[in-house]
């Protein structure tokens, strides 16, 4: 991880994980990093209320994020688009495995 994606994982961090003991927020400097690598963290969360300490791992998913943000490019759906997925549905034999490997 680089040091973007520490800081984007320690904010994430903050904002969605409480305390599992008292169910504080936690503060920077709550948080330590233990170890990084290219892809993953692992993180150290010490309460400054009632000192639980939790071990946490951060998955780093660049990929994810791109795609988040091309979807948000993308125009509303019309009817075309609703005719398309109601077609296709009318032929489709569950075979989900057919359709990926094409």
């Amino acid at each position: 991880m680089n040091f973007k994606e520490i800081k984007s994982s320690v904010k994430h961090l903050r904002d969605t994980c409480p305390c599992a003991n008292c169910k504080k927020k936690y503060r920077l400097q709550d948080i330590s990093v233990i170890a990084t690598t290219k892809v993953e963290g692992l993180f150290e969360m010490r309460c400054h209320n009632c000192s639980c300490s939790t071990l946490v791992t951060v998955m780093s998913a660049p990929e994810i994020e791109i795609q988040e943000k091309n979807i948000r490019e993308h125009k509303s759906v019309n009817s075309n688009d609703v005719l398309d997925i109601k077609n296709f549905l009318n032929s489709f034999d569950g075979n989900f495995k057919k359709i990926f490997t094409k």
